[in-house]
């Protein structure tokens, strides 16, 4: 597996506030997040060079890089707009800013999202209203499989018969999110949640409560990256991508592997191969977290315990602030913020800065960010260290 320059590096991370933002489009939202960012650094506007990011959702929009680039009033050498799906596209959007500095394109590059996803959708509407194709209208659709939710609780039911598990398994990473959260100023949800909060809400779609289910957010994230020798020179702190690995293995869901075989298990091997250090070596998790099946499979694929062990895991205090390798620190899409994973890489380089507050995980030196697109379809694995 190709190693990641270590000459490029991020220097600077930046998030708008979450929740709703009632009167802000999704270009005010990711110009909003990259200043954010630049603040942070201690740079200009009129520093960067390179900019890409994700279209909305909510209200797709060819060319959003370049919407944003105006309205930010730059011309820039680089900039493009990616979606590889989900969450796995911030991730994504750092792999090819790494790219265009290393071989000149650019030498400053902000990768943002953002969008106004909760106070945008039409009223009277509930979760995600999403306006672009996924690809399964012809096959999904007329038997009721719409946008997400169904698709995981599918996966969400196979997990629970194949392993014997039981949704308090899915149970104890909504609680243990939420906890995480509530030391998190900029989170949208504010009030502590019990294992028997979790089970008595309502069933959306079995076996997933609402309490399995994330966030819809408006508010958006950015990530400022140069080289290494730049950073130097403006006294920056600065944090290195180790690595970064994918797997694509199918769109519709009647086309998803066994969930043994979806593509986690081997995009983390790439990235822990490309890093040269494993999963024990990392002290804080950021993993994709938009339903609590997501995180069950998510650990057990990357070897944070076995099939099947993930409820257990989190029973055990592992994924808890003082465990073993605290996950997702900032409350995660379930309790933070759902911005398209942005979140996870800010708080990965937050904790590997020191930067944290209250959510601050002891001595974090190595941290790794997972997610994916579809359900499942794309999965990516990064690994960050402090330098």
């Amino acid at each position: 597996m190709p190693r990641i320059s270590d000459e490029v590096v991020i220097i600077g991370v930046g998030e708008t506030q979450v929740g709703k933002l009632p009167g802000y489009q999704a270009v005010q939202i990711q110009a909003w997040a990259v200043q954010e960012a630049l603040a942070d650094c201690g740079l200009r506007t009129s520093d960067l060079d390179g900019l890409i990011n994700l279209d909305p959702y909510a209200t797709p929009n060819s060319m959003f890089s370049s919407t944003l680039m105006e309205y930010l009033g730059l011309k820039l050498k680089f900039v493009s707009t990616v979606d590889v799906g989900g969450t796995v596209t911030g991730m994504t959007m750092l792999q090819q800013a790494i790219w265009a500095i290393e071989s000149g394109h650019c030498e400053v590059a902000a990768c943002v999202y953002g969008e106004n996803t909760l106070t945008g959708r039409p009223d009277n509407r509930h979760g995600l209203a999403m306006r672009n194709l996924l690809g399964g209208e012809e096959w999904e659709d007329p038997f009721g499989v719409h946008g997400l939710l169904t698709p995981y609780a599918l996966v969400a039911q196979r997990y629970l018969h194949q392993y014997n598990a039981t949704t308090n398994d899915l149970a104890e990473v909504a609680v243990v999110t939420r906890r995480h959260a509530l030391n998190n100023d900029n989170a949208q949800m504010k009030k502590a949640m019990s294992i028997e909060d979790h089970l008595n809400s309502r069933m959306i779609s079995s076996p997933l409560r609402l309490l399995d289910c994330c966030l819809i957010s408006d508010g958006g994230g950015a990530v400022i990256l140069t080289t290494r020798s730049r950073a130097k020179k403006a006294g920056c702190k600065y944090v290195t991508v180790r690595s970064m690995a994918m797997r694509g293995t199918h769109n519709s869901i009647t086309q998803i592997p066994d969930i043994e075989n979806l593509g986690f298990a081997d995009a983390g091997h790439d990235a822990f191969e490309s890093a040269g250090f494993g999963v024990k070596d990392v002290q804080v998790a950021l993993l994709h977290d938009a339903f609590t099946i997501s995180v069950l499979i998510t650990l057990e694929a990357l070897g944070f315990c076995g099939p099947g062990e993930g409820g257990d895991y989190m029973r055990a205090g592992h994924a808890s602030m003082g465990g073993r390798c605290p996950l997702n620190p900032h409350g995660g899409l379930l309790s933070q913020a759902h911005i398209g994973g942005m979140l996870h890489i800010t708080e990965a380089v937050h904790q590997l800065r020191g930067t944290a507050g209250k959510r601050q995980v002891p001595n974090a030196r190595r941290a790794i960010v997972s997610g994916n697109g579809g359900v499942f379809s794309v999965c990516g694995v990064m690994t960050l260290e402090a330098v």
